[in-house]
């Protein structure tokens, strides 16, 4: 069966009846909105209702656009303290050499001040040293007087009492003059430390620019190294010296410990620099550390109580 077939069946078949109460069912089952009565009153409505999605949209932009100003006046300004930074970086290399220049400035104050100081030291020594020499004419005249005045009647105890005298004031300068070469010694200790990292020589042989007589480091009373010591710091060695040099590198911090000391007369050379005349009878010398000290041998007192006569 084919499509014209089907159309012809189609054509020739009876029109269908009508259901006679098919307009009512649709009538019925139409249903119309419900009229408002003409006595009801309409509600009153907030316009914020209506405007509050555009407002609170509104208020959101605002809070974009204040926090994006505020962002930007943050960003000018960092970019304005980046730039700050930039410019006192671009000047630091020129601060670091004028505070360099300036560091040296003052440790080539300090060190023409400490020069000065033992400049002054050196011309009293030199003074002293001056006084001192002129001490053995002195004792020589007194002796020769005192030969004549022995050749002159008089009592055995008055000649006795005299060459008594002249052996103790040659004693005392003899003493003196040890004292002056201690101090002279401690000069050059300190000259020559603060040419060297503010260490301290081991060895008196190497101070040779500092000390000016090789006779400096024998001690006068020393009769026999005075009259057989070269002239000579080539020739010099620190067994030939009559001072016990006990000196270490770091004696600079342990201003009271012994760097030298003369065993004839027991002066003792301090690391500060001072030269004190000790009583043996009254101190001893003990160690602490690796250092020789000065302590008194009473209970309760300090060493410098056995100093005899200290030398500023």
């Amino acid at each position: 069966m084919n499509d014209t077939t089907i159309e012809n069946i189609l054509f020739r078949a009876p029109r269908p009846v009508v259901p006679p109460d098919l307009l009512r069912k649709i009538q019925a089952e139409i249903a119309l909105p419900a009229g408002r009565s003409p006595g009801k009153t309409i509600e009153w409505q907030n316009p914020l209702r209506r405007w509050f999605p555009a407002l609170a949209f509104g208020v959101l932009m605002l809070s974009c656009a204040i926090m994006a100003a505020v962002q930007a006046n943050w960003s000018t300004n960092l970019k304005r303290q980046n730039e700050a930074l930039r410019a006192a970086t671009a000047a630091l290399p020129q601060l670091r050499e004028q505070h360099a220049a300036l560091g040296q400035a003052q440790a080539q104050q300090d060190e023409l001040v400490q020069l000065r100081k033992d400049n002054e030291e050196m011309h009293q020594l030199q003074t002293e040293a001056a006084q001192l020499r002129s001490l053995p004419g002195q004792i020589q005249r007194l002796q020769n007087e005192n030969r004549r005045l022995s050749a002159t009647p008089a009592t055995n105890t008055n000649a006795v009492t005299a060459a008594t005298f002249f052996d103790e004031a040659q004693q005392q300068a003899e003493r003196i003059q040890c004292v002056n070469n201690l101090k002279q010694l401690g000069l050059a200790v300190r000259i020559w430390a603060g040419d060297n990292g503010d260490k301290y020589p081991t060895s008196m042989g190497v101070m040779s620019n500092e000390i000016s007589m090789v006779k400096v480091l024998v001690c006068p009373s020393d009769k026999s190294r005075l009259s057989s010591i070269s002239p000579s710091w080539g020739d010099f060695q620190d067994d030939l010296s009559s001072y016990q040099f006990l000196a270490q590198p770091d004696d600079m911090t342990y201003p009271e410990c012994i760097t030298a000391k003369c065993p004839i007369h027991h002066n003792y050379l301090l690391a500060d620099g001072s030269v004190q005349q000790i009583n043996p009878e009254k101190y001893r010398e003990v160690k602490r550390d690796g250092r020789l000290y000065l302590e008194p041998v009473q209970s309760g007192a300090t060493w410098r109580d056995a100093i005899v006569q200290p030398i500023k």
